[in-house]
């Protein structure tokens, strides 16, 4: 084996666990944002979210922080479609909206 192929798998293995992290923050994600959902007497659709913006960011304490904003849909009345976003800084929800709605 070259030092070239193994560099290539070093990099696939960094990929596929980069990938693996990723899954398990939006996991956790869509359970908070299931939660406030039901806290809020709405439905979340498609039992779904999906992510709009990613970055860097600073937190309170002048650290960078990965960046994330959430789209989702949800109804109130079961007639309407409405949008929310969820926005998480690191492992920590920092905002959730969502647009004027029916309740």
């Amino acid at each position: 084996m070259l030092l070239s192929d193994v560099f290539v798998l070093l990099i696939l293995c960094l990929l596929a666990w980069l990938w693996w992290l990723d899954r398990g923050f939006k996991q956790a994600a869509y359970k908070k944002c299931k939660q406030y959902c039901e806290q809020t007497n709405v439905t979340l659709l498609d039992d779904n979210i999906y992510i709009k913006k990613i970055g860097l960011r600073k937190n309170t304490n002048g650290q960078w922080k990965l960046y994330r904003c959430f789209r989702f849909e949800f109804t109130s009345t079961y007639e309407q479609r409405y949008q929310g976003t969820m926005e998480t800084l690191g492992h920590n929800v920092i905002n959730i909206k969502l647009d004027p709605h029916r309740i």
